[in-house]
C-alpha cells in the first residue's frame, strides 16, 4: 500500500483544466468572482436578478465563479554519490513514491527529473497524468548506482519544465556548497519549490571515543579520526549550524525546507503544507 499526503499551495493555478487548486480560470466552480454580462457567460442558471435589475444599461447580468484547477507537480531528486550513504537512497525512493501516488491522486500531472553531475536522462519522466509510476519509478531509483558530485546547476531543468508556475520537490542531503543550492532556487524561480532535505542521525552521532575512517563519497578523500567527546561535540554543533544555514537560505527562496531525518512519513509533508498555508 502506497502512503498519500495532502498538499496545498497559498498561490492560484494558471491552467484551464478542471482540477484541486483555487484558479483564475473562470468556470464551473463555487467560489464567486464577480458579475458579467450573459452575453460573455452564456449560462442563464447563474442569472443574477438583483444585479440585473440594478445594471445601468439594462443588460442581463450573471454570477460568475471561479474553477479550481491543475499545477504541475515535479521531483528533481538529487542522485550524487553523498547520497548513497546509509539509507538515503530509500528513503529518497519512498518520498518519490508518495508524491508520484499523491499527484495522481489529487489529479496533478506529474514529472520527474534526476540529477547528478548531469541529468540523468534515462530516469526522466515527462509531465504526464501516470496511474502506475508510483510503483514502478521507486524500484528504478533503487537499482541506480549513485555517482559523481551534486552540480545542481539546474538552468536546463528549468528550461524544460517552462514557464507555468509549478510545485516542484528538490529532493537533496543538501552536501554541497551553499552557493549552487542558492544558483539552484533561483534559477528556478518563480516556481514553487519546496526543498526536501534528507539526513541521517548517524551523519553526526558518532562514538564519544575511538579511531574512525571517513571517506567523503563525492571526492573520494579519506581520513582518519580520533574520536573524542569534544571532537564529538564539535561535529555535531557543525551539523546544526549547517541546519540553520540551509534554513535561512531556502527561506530565502520561498520555503522552508522540509526536513526528513532516518526516514519517510507522510504525516511530516501534510504538516508541512497545514503549517505553511496557515
Amino acid at each position: 500500500m502506497v502512503e498519500e499526503f495532502h498538499y496545498r499551495i497559498p498561490w492560484r493555478s494558471g491552467s484551464s483544466h478542471p482540477g484541486h487548486h483555487l484558479s483564475t480560470a473562470t468556470g464551473g466552480g463555487h467560489e464567486f468572482h464577480g458579475h458579467g454580462a450573459l452575453a460573455d457567460h452564456p449560462d442563464p442558471r447563474n442569472l443574477d436578478v438583483h444585479a440585473t435589475l440594478h445594471d445601468p444599461f439594462g443588460g442581463y447580468k450573471v454570477r460568475v465563479f471561479r474553477q479550481t484547477s491543475t499545477i504541475p507537480v515535479y521531483v528533481i531528486a538529487d542522485l550524487s554519490a553523498s547520497m548513497g550513504f546509509g539509507l538515503k537512497q530509500k528513503t529518497l525512493a519512498d518520498c518519490v513514491r508518495a508524491i508520484a501516488y499523491s499527484s495522481f491522486r489529487t489529479g496533478d500531472p506529474f514529472g520527474f527529473f534526476a540529477v547528478t553531475d548531469k541529468i540523468e536522462w534515462q530516469l526522466h519522466w515527462p509531465l504526464r497524468l501516470y496511474k502506475s509510476l508510483a510503483f514502478s519509478l521507486p524500484e528504478q531509483l533503487l537499482k541506480f548506482q549513485p555517482h559523481g558530485s551534486a552540480l545542481l546547476s539546474l538552468q536546463e531543468i528549468a528550461a524544460h519544465i517552462g514557464k507555468n508556475r509549478s510545485l516542484i520537490f528538490l529532493l537533496s542531503d543538501c552536501h554541497f556548497p551553499l552557493e549552487k543550492l542558492a544558483k539552484g532556487l533561483e534559477q528556478l524561480q518563480p516556481h514553487d519549490v519546496v526543498p526536501v532535505i534528507l539526513w541521517e542521525q548517524h551523519e553526526w552521532q558518532l562514538p564519544a571515543r575511538g579511531i574512525i575512517r571517513l571517506q567523503d563519497p563525492e571526492t573520494g578523500t579519506e581520513r582518519v579520526l580520533w574520536l573524542r567527546p569534544k571532537l564529538q561535540q564539535k561535529i555535531a554543533q557543525q551539523f546544526q549550524s549547517r541546519r540553520q544555514q540551509l534554513t535561512q537560505l531556502c527561506r530565502r527562496y520561498g520555503r522552508p525546507p522540509l526536513w526528513i531525518i532516518d526516514r519517510f512519513s507522510p504525516q511530516d509533508f501534510t504538516r508541512y503544507f497545514i503549517e505553511a498555508c496557515a
